[in-house]
This record gives C-alpha cells, structure tokens and sequence, in this order.
C-alpha cells in the first residue's frame, strides 16, 4: 500500500534529480564557447578559421603531394567536401562545429579539428 509520505518522498527525489539539468540551462554553458576550426597538413599548421563568427559559405582547396581537400566552410561547420583520395572517407564524415570533432584524410594527411577559444574548458578529458 502506498502512503502519502512514498508519493511525497518520490516527488522530492525527482525534483532534486532534475536540478542539475536546470542549473546547466539556466547557466547558458551550452553554446557559450567561441569554436576555431585548425587544419593541419602533415602534422604542421596550416590554417585557422574562427568558425563561431563565420556567415555565408566559403570553399578552399589544399593540394599536397599525395592530392587535394576541398574545404567548405558553411556558416558555424567545417567540412571536407571533395577529395581525390581512393575511399573518400574524410568526404562521407560530413560538416563538424563542436570542440573537439575532428574530421582526418589520411592518405592526405590532412586533419581538421574544432576546437573551443575558451581555454578554461579543456576539449577532452585527459586520462591520468
């Protein structure tokens, strides 16, 4: 049999579970962070691209000595949209925009990584 005391105890607990979601939404922690997008053509900076204050749609190719990366910024995403590579992986990853999605041609060796400005959050979680 159920008293009016379970009902009570049970409606406090959902409460106090749903307090820290409430918290995280008031606090506006959820697209707060500037992005950058960093590409990287054989372990080297090539170029950055401040994604959180980019409009319209800009395309740029990178040719190195194993071929080309067609790179389409389209508003707040970065994406690899054409390459000559044989299994067009980094083609199919599709636009990236949050911290820390990354999308990589390897026969390239061309990395693009999203990353926060805000350095007081760090991207990942460092294993220790």
């Amino acid at each position: 049999m159920v008293k009016k005391w379970d009902i009570a105890l049970i409606g406090i607990l959902l409460c106090l579970s749903l307090l820290p979601e409430a918290i995280f939404v008031m606090s506006g922690a959820e697209n707060s962070a500037e992005t950058i997008a960093v590409i990287q053509v054989n372990g080297k900076e090539y170029k950055t691209i401040p994604l959180s204050e980019h409009t319209g749609t800009d395309k740029f190719t990178i040719y190195t000595n194993h071929g080309y990366n067609t790179v389409t910024v389209r508003d707040q995403s970065i994406a690899i949209t054409d390459a000559d590579c044989p299994d067009q992986i980094c083609v199919n990853e599709g636009f990236i925009s949050k911290p820390g999605a990354t999308t990589v041609c390897l026969p390239h060796k061309v990395m693009i990584e999203v990353r926060s400005v805000d350095s007081s959050e760090p991207d990942i979680i460092p294993a220790h």
